[in-house]
């Protein structure tokens, strides 16, 4: 058998087998209610609540994963098991509700943890309660079949009522289903006590005729009431989901409407099938708003989980540095250790050499060279002793390097620390501006032609802030890069300070173009309500010549208009508007327009005759002969008169 475990055949024939006995159960439980047991497989959890589907997604053949697969094929035996269990459980309670007279129990409890033996000894026990029934109500069943014939009443005994109350509890059918009439529901069952009260061999004198009794009256059954119950207590808890959520509930208002037409009574069909038709709008409503929920959490999920995985790697890289601290520190000590026991062999051999060298003071005379060999050890053990001196000063100054680093270290660390809340605040400040240029945008989309280059700067600002961006992006990947490369300190963590001030500036530089993009947006506002203003000032001038016009004309135009056959021009009478001291007020407005623009007009002369003076006095001007000037064609004299006359009507 090791050979088949994780058999791709073997794992689909277990499937298919998982599925026919969770078929099984629902049935079971559509019939007895579901059964709360702890699981056989998981015992933490209810047998009824596991999702069968979602083991079957996940325990499934890998080709590529042999230990996985193997895996999955025993957890699959061990899920036939665990729903043969339940099986068996929830037709043990079957078999119990059977005997009690009840279909549908209310909501139990969870029940203790069972083991196999036991629970197959109980559905046994349940099975042989269920045969002995049977045998008692066979012979009564026998007895009602031989009275059968001469009883023609409606009203029968308590032996038939108990015969057909047994035979009814063993042949009953299914619950009923949501949205099905009872009258439906309770005529499936007539034909089976129809049945029942026939006999066997009935004579041909003899005739059946079908009586309605009070098992057969048409009254709502138990089972219609226990799944309006749950129907009602379903809709409650979604009208609580919605309101929870701040969602509109369709469910609310008809269950509104239902209870103040219908009250307590049991609710027809249709009225059934449009409460589930209301439910399901709200459960609809209820999976979108958990969609639109899922959907703005797994970014944040996702961010969390990589600045956990940011984390542990600084954890790892902490870890390995306080490690290669500790070998230094441990190999320091040992030095150091090691110095002293030299130390300590230098100071016996110091003392052992005084004792031999006031020996050999007392033998001076006879050992000569045996002093002369002396002096050379002695030498040598000023060599060692110097050796010694040095090493000692040498571990002084590694314990101060040792310190030095430690410092160094710690600093690298809070400037680490800073360095990360500087990045957080400038993404911070970051989104801040992104929502407050998002505004301006909405905002600038509302005005004229007029601000259309305003909003050309403003997406190029936008661009300007993607491109800031993405060098946010680097800089968190040049981040990432220095703390990997911790063991190269000073150089790398300048640069990442270098870059963290450009991106500073780049800030400051950003919003002061937006300091000056608002202060262009005032100055354009500004700007168009003085020129609206000039605007409506040029619309009243303008109608106040029209209305007013000049009362005295020429000298010229009155010569011609008294020549004989020359028509003078029209002389525009003001506009009557009822109020002499109103007409002559605006008469003397449109006098003052017309003498300031009488002045602009002789400023803009004298500057001209100024000007051709100051030529003529330096020799540059022509002088043209009169009878040239008197010459030329009307062109000019017309050409003259067009700007008097524009500027006439300009005003």
């Amino acid at each position: 058998m090791a050979h088949l475990l994780g058999s791709q055949a073997c794992m689909e024939s277990l499937r298919k087998d998982l599925t026919d006995l969770q078929g099984a159960i629902v049935d079971v439980f559509s019939r007895a209610g579901p059964v709360r047991f702890p699981s056989w497989k998981f015992p933490d959890r209810v047998a009824c609540d596991l999702d069968m589907v979602d083991l079957l997604e996940h325990y499934d053949h890998v080709p590529g994963d042999p230990e996985f697969t193997q895996l999955s094929h025993a957890v699959l035996l061990e899920l036939v098991i665990d729903r043969l269990l339940l099986l068996l459980q929830s037709c043990a309670s079957y078999l119990e509700n059977l005997g009690s007279e009840q279909m549908m129990p209310s909501a139990r409890a969870v029940g203790p943890c069972m083991s196999v033996g036991l629970t197959v000894r109980r559905f046994w026990n349940s099975l042989l309660k269920l045969g002995m029934l049977y045998q008692q109500a066979a012979p009564q069943k026998k007895t009602k079949q031989g009275d059968a014939p001469t009883s023609k009443s409606t009203a029968k005994g308590e032996p038939a009522k108990s015969l057909e109350r047994m035979t009814a509890k063993f042949f009953k059918p299914p619950s009923p289903v949501l949205g099905l009439p009872q009258t439906c529901q309770e005529l499936e069952s007539i034909p089976v006590r129809v049945s029942l009260q026939c006999p066997t061999m009935t004579s041909k004198n003899t005739k059946s005729i079908h009586s309605q009794t009070i098992e057969t009256a048409l009254v709502p059954c138990d089972a219609c009431t226990s799944v309006q119950g749950s129907l009602q207590e379903v809709g409650k808890v979604v009208i609580s989901l919605c309101q929870s959520q701040n969602l509109p509930s369709s469910l609310a208002q008809f269950q509104q409407l239902v209870q103040d037409s219908m009250g307590l009574r049991p609710l027809p069909a249709a009225t059934v099938s449009h409460w589930a038709a209301e439910q399901s709008k709200d459960l609809m409503r209820l999976s979108k708003h958990m969609g639109t929920l899922s959907q703005l959490v797994s970014p944040l999920r996702t961010q969390l989980g990589e600045a956990e995985g940011q984390k542990a790697e600084l954890k790892k890289q902490v870890d390995k540095l306080e490690q290669a601290l500790q070998q230094k520190e441990g190999a320091r000590q040992q030095q150091a250790e090691e110095a002293e026991q030299r130390l300590a062999e230098w100071e016996h051999d110091k003392q052992h050499l005084l004792t031999e060298i006031s020996d050999l003071k007392m033998k001076v005379a006879d050992l000569d060279r045996e002093l002369k060999q002396q002096q050379e050890s002695m030498q040598a053990v000023e060599a060692k002793a110097k050796q010694l001196q040095e090493e000692s000063e040498r571990r002084v100054v590694a314990e101060r390097q040792v310190q030095q680093l430690e410092e160094q270290v710690q600093l690298l660390a809070g400037r680490l620390e800073g360095a990360s809340q500087q990045i957080c605040w400038a993404s911070t400040e970051l989104d801040k501006e992104k929502a407050r240029v998002d505004s301006m945008v909405r905002h600038q989309e509302s005005l004229q032609a007029k601000q259309r280059a305003l909003l050309q700067q403003l997406d190029s600002l936008d661009q300007e802030r993607e491109e800031l961006r993405s060098s946010l992006d680097k800089a968190e990947a040049q981040k990432a890069c220095v703390e990997e490369q911790l063991q190269d300190l000073k150089g790398e963590k300048e640069q990442g300070w270098c870059q963290l001030r450009a991106q500073q500036e780049m800030l400051q530089s950003l919003q002061r173009e937006k300091q000056g993009l608002e202060q262009v947006t005032t100055d354009l506002r500004l700007t168009i309500v003085e020129l609206e203003q000039q605007l409506v000032e040029l619309r009243e001038r303008e109608r106040l010549l029209v209305a007013f016009p000049d009362l005295h004309r020429p000298s010229e135009a009155q010569i011609q208009s008294r020549r004989p056959g020359v028509v003078g021009p029209r002389q525009h009478v003001p506009t009557d508007s009822g109020n002499v001291t109103d007409d002559m007020e605006k008469q003397v407005k449109a006098n003052d327009i017309r003498i300031q623009v009488l002045q602009k007009e002789n400023g803009r002369l004298q500057s001209m005759l100024s000007k051709i003076r100051e030529v003529a006095q330096q020799g540059a001007l022509q002088l043209i002969p009169q009878d040239q000037l008197w010459s030329l064609p009307s062109k000019g004299t017309q050409g003259a008169a067009s700007p008097v006359q524009a500027q006439r009507v300009s005003p």
